[in-house]
């Protein structure tokens, strides 16, 4: 069981999920030829010859463009897939089609590539055969460059399973370690032969298309996951089960897929991703810190805001959970940074997401930061945009998830130390916080998980004590000695009660691995950290959410634990439980993690509308800005942050 307060995906495909940047799709149009129209797939390749050389699988679809302005082509819409690079049919910018030449720019995993290719006339010259595509990839160097040499981009049309009539899905679960992996397969004729698709809902994937070929038996399947996984199937029962390998690295066992009559893979498109036109203007922006990195990010201003004051919105900055992540806290398809500016700034309120440090576009190192040292970013980042055009400095606030949750009220007690601060964090959104110690937290998470799972009682109970004296004893900081012979009490409980069981080298592998695990800085830090005295200062109005099916931050416990510590401080705090929602604030059956990925909703609409409406009115209701903005502190006009020592000396960090 991960101790991870973000739960992992199975390690066997976490490549998939390498995070993502998204930017708004712009495009620039001329006639695009018509054979460009429909799905494409090939690979980017390096130059380099031999074994050493990079291959990516690439597949691309191409879309006529569904508005234009007056008296202008319409622009096509461009969806890439690159799983090595993390996306999965993210929407290109800058696309710009010239017959037979189309171009476009894809971001990802905080660096930004161009492709440019040109429809090539097959080499048998028939009439209707389908041309090819040749090109070149280069990723696009902040200094404005171009990286040398170009990789070589091919490509040829396809068909997707999702435009075929009477398509056979079939459904697996491979047993990797232990765990069930539930997959399923599409397969359907084309009119250009096999056609080919895949579902791993936990990681993600929806109807992903992927390489087929026809054997003398079945079929061979080539999943482009980090390290390509290959399944050798063999028809049996006229069609009905295909029975074979899975092999993806060093791991190959047996996979088994039975046919499901009626069935449809999931769409891959998730329905709350924000599309254009929007209503408001996104830009690149870089926020340096004081201890030396620099926090890369997108912020959305609106064109036309109902709530502007003298020219000046409100603004809010985002904070992720715990775990390196993305602006976008990208999480198997899944936006939700995204979805929650994109609803603000319609609403009218500007808003700033960031990478992690380390993370995308942001430099520095996430190995080893502690909740205190990302909650200086995030303070770094509100005090960045207090001094920007057009923002409203008395109306910024700040939304945290998860950890990101917890962060919220500790930058607003560092900003609101003093007699008169300046412009303090004026109100907050905290989604799924822990009101409970960080070890108090995974151990209840661990019982909320075997017992979603259907475990014994009684294993649970024993998993749970075990758990939780490994908690102690980190937060006591005991020997290491003692915490060893703890780890492996606790992995040997949580096997059993998980069912699974391991050979002695297996075993010995996943206890070194916990034992790693407890003693990383971050997670030291964070099963130490008790957020009771920082919530009893209650600084400001704050907003905080539960989900009644989350088995990741106990909704019950940690919504009333809040609410005692919160009303302490005196300031208006609302904790609401949504009993239906996950830890993602989706509508969930049981809540595990494994339903994240096939839930096609990101957020609940009615719970993203709460926050937009505490949110708005939290900021027609702020004060006005307390000074005269020539009568700031000294280091505002220079534009830096008023320093605070914690951020330089650790002993200077609140307790």
């Amino acid at each position: 069981m991960p101790l991870h307060f973000r739960i992992r995906p199975l390690a066997l495909l976490a490549s998939l999920l390498a995070a993502t940047i998204s930017l708004a799709s712009t495009a620039r149009a001329a006639q695009l030829d018509e054979r460009w129209v429909g799905a494409w797939m090939g690979t980017v390749a390096s130059p380099d010859a031999g074994v050493t050389q990079l291959t990516m699988p690439v597949t691309v679809v191409v879309r006529k463009g569904i508005s234009a302005e007056a008296g202008a082509e319409s622009a096509p819409i461009v969806e890439v897939t690159i799983l090595r690079a993390g996306a999965l049919a993210k929407t290109a910018a800058d696309v710009v089609a010239d017959g037979a030449s189309l171009a476009f720019t894809l971001d990802s995993q905080g660096r930004r590539a161009r492709f440019e290719g040109t429809l090539e006339a097959p080499a048998d010259a028939e009439k209707d055969a389908d041309p090819t595509v040749k090109g070149t990839f280069v990723f696009l160097l902040p200094d404005g460059g171009r990286s040398e040499p170009a990789f070589l981009w091919s490509m040829r049309r396809v068909d997707l399973v999702r435009d075929l009539p009477n398509a056979t899905v079939y459904a697996a679960a491979l047993d990797a370690g232990g765990q069930k992996l539930p997959m399923r397969l599409a397969l359907a004729e084309g009119p250009r032969g096999l056609a080919a698709s895949m579902e791993v809902a936990s990681q993600g994937l929806l109807d992903l298309a992927v390489e087929v070929d026809r054997t003398a038996t079945g079929y061979t399947v080539r999943l482009p996951a980090g390290a390509v996984a290959t399944i050798e199937l063999e028809s049996k029962d006229d069609g009905a089960v295909l029975e074979g390998t899975f092999t993806q690295g060093a791991f190959n066992g047996p996979i088994r897929f039975e046919r499901t009559p009626a069935a449809r893979l999931t769409s891959q498109r998730r329905p709350q991703d924000p599309v254009p036109p929007f209503p408001y203007a996104n830009s690149e922006v870089e926020i340096a810190h004081p201890a030396g990195h620099a926090l890369g990010g997108t912020l959305s201003i609106p064109s036309d805001s109902p709530l502007a004051r003298e020219g000046r919105v409100p603004a809010v900055v985002l904070v992720t959970g715990s775990g390196p992540q993305n602006r976008d806290e990208e999480l198997l398809g899944h936006r939700p940074f995204a979805v929650i500016a994109d609803a603000l700034a319609r609403a009218g309120v500007a808003v700033l997401r960031y990478d992690d440090r380390g993370v995308g576009a942001s430099t520095g190192t996430f190995a080893g930061a502690t909740t205190l040292d990302l909650a200086s970013d995030a303070d770094i980042a509100s005090e960045w945009l207090k001094r920007q055009p057009g923002i409203d400095p008395a109306r910024v606030g700040m939304i945290g998830h998860s950890e990101g949750a917890m962060i919220v009220p500790i930058v607003a007690m560092w900003q609101n130390e003093g007699d008169a601060p300046v412009h303090p964090l004026a109100f907050g959104v905290a989604m799924a916080m822990p009101a409970e110690s960080g070890g108090a937290t995974l151990t209840r998470q661990t019982g909320a998980m075997f017992r979603a799972a259907g475990a014994d009682e009684r294993k649970i109970e024993a998993a749970i004590a075990a758990h939780r004296a490994v908690m102690e004893a980190v937060a006591a900081n005991a020997t290491a000695e003692e915490k060893q012979v703890l780890v492996a009490g606790m992995v040997r409980t949580q096997l059993a009660a998980s069912g699974a069981s391991l050979s002695d080298i297996e075993m010995a592998a996943a206890i070194s691995n916990a034992y790693a695990q407890i003693t990383d800085p971050w997670m030291a830090a964070f099963i130490a950290f008790d957020p009771a005295p920082v919530l009893t200062r209650g600084e400001i109005p704050m907003l905080a959410i539960f989900g009644g099916k989350d088995v990741q931050v106990d909704a019950e416990t940690n919504a009333f634990l809040y609410g005692q510590l919160a009303t302490k401080g005196g300031a208006k705090v609302l904790a609401r439980v949504y009993p239906d929602a996950n830890h993602l604030f989706q509508i969930a059956g049981t809540g595990m993690p494994d339903e994240y990925g096939a839930i096609e909703t990101t957020i609940e609409p009615a719970i993203l509308a709460d926050i937009v409406e505490f949110v708005v009115s939290s900021a027609r209701s702020a004060p006005h800005p307390q000074i005269p903005e020539a009568s700031r502190p000294e280091g505002w006009n220079a534009g830096e942050a008023p320093k605070r020592l914690w951020l330089y000396e650790p002993k200077e960090k609140p307790e």
